[in-house]
């Protein structure tokens, strides 16, 4: 895992490369774009989901369902991505998006969805946990969008981005990353629930990433809330129990870029979360652009999923349960 960590700069310059490549037509009046999506294959989605409100002028919606709404149709562009392209949910979704006259195009390392799509398709390299293929997942639908205008991403911002990603990767990756300072953040965490809150689009979809890493990496629970909204529910819920209150840790993933009253929300929740007792830190992004600063939150806690499941003694590669509940629902049909 700590390979395929380290290798996620690499893998994002080739996602990237793979999707300029990509040849398509949107639809003549495009109204909406559906990706298609779930677990690993669809935080792409959440990401360009989070992008899209600066960056693109129509509706983005992450779809993880069988079903598929009712507006979906011959004005709409669907993305279906599974990283195995046997995902059932996906799988569903995609036919029905075709029954309803829907544009689409998908992303897989094989599977069924490149049996069902042929053409507007892009193949990615096979054998990795979808949770660790993002370079190939989210890197080529940028770079397509961006060659199609739906999106202008610069080449400052593309430079950027690499930058960063090359910088957390030195200062975590490889046998010196033992010492870094994810592996640290790490051992601060053993032991504690993470709530993970981040501010706004960019930021919520950081804290659902690093909820995820942390359940299917370290094997542990975590959860993840976003600013504005946290503040209107879950903040009263910092109460009671007592002795599960002593347990939680919160991690606020300060994405500079956010709105300067999520800035305030965040200070003033983190002053009275420490009132109470309850531990708060701090990850900054990193960068000016909207596309380093996330994935400097998600890089760097995919490195923290991977040295807290080192604090586990857990290896942080199978997810056993998933197949267990795969092999339940195969035995059901």
């Amino acid at each position: 895992m700590l390979d395929l960590i380290d290798g996620f700069p690499a893998q994002w310059e080739e996602g990237w490369k793979l999707g300029e490549k990509q040849l398509f037509s949107l639809p003549e009046r495009l109204h909406n774009i559906v990706v298609l999506g779930m677990g690993g294959s669809a935080i792409g989605g959440d990401i360009l989901q989070a992008l899209a409100g600066e960056k693109i002028n129509c509706p983005v919606i992450v779809n993880r369902d069988y079903s598929l709404p009712s507006w979906v149709g011959e004005n709409t562009l669907v993305i279906a991505v599974s990283y195995s392209g046997n995902t059932e949910e996906t799988l569903t979704a995609l036919e029905r998006a075709k029954e309803q006259d829907a544009t689409v195009w998908g992303i897989s390392s094989g599977g069924v969805l490149k049996e069902k799509l042929e053409k507007n398709y892009l193949q990615i390299p096979a054998g990795l946990p979808p949770r660790a293929a993002l370079g190939y997942t989210l890197a080529p639908v940028l770079a397509l969008f961006n060659n199609l205008g739906l999106l202008d991403i610069p080449a400052e911002e593309r430079e950027e981005t690499r930058k960063i990603l090359g910088e957390i990767k030195e200062e975590n990756g490889g046998d010196q990353g033992k010492e870094g300072p994810a592996a640290l953040f790490a051992e601060k965490l053993a032991g504690f629930l993470p709530l993970i809150y981040g501010p706004g689009s960019l930021g919520g979809v950081a804290a659902r990433r690093w909820k995820c890493q942390i359940n299917e990496n370290s094997k542990a629970p975590s959860f993840w809330a976003e600013y504005p909204e946290l503040n209107h529910n879950e903040l009263v819920g910092w109460e009671e129990p007592a002795d599960v209150l002593d347990k939680i840790k919160v991690i606020h993933l300060l994405d500079y870029g956010a709105n300067p009253r999520n800035k305030k929300r965040m200070e003033i929740t983190a002053d009275i979360l420490q009132k109470k007792g309850i531990g708060v830190q701090v990850v900054p992004s990193r960068g000016k652009y909207p596309l380093g600063r996330v994935l400097s939150l998600i890089y760097f806690g995919d490195y923290v999923s991977f040295y807290l499941a080192g604090e586990y003694q857990i290896d942080p590669l199978p997810v056993h349960a998933i197949e267990k509940l795969k092999g339940e629902l195969k035995k059901a049909d």
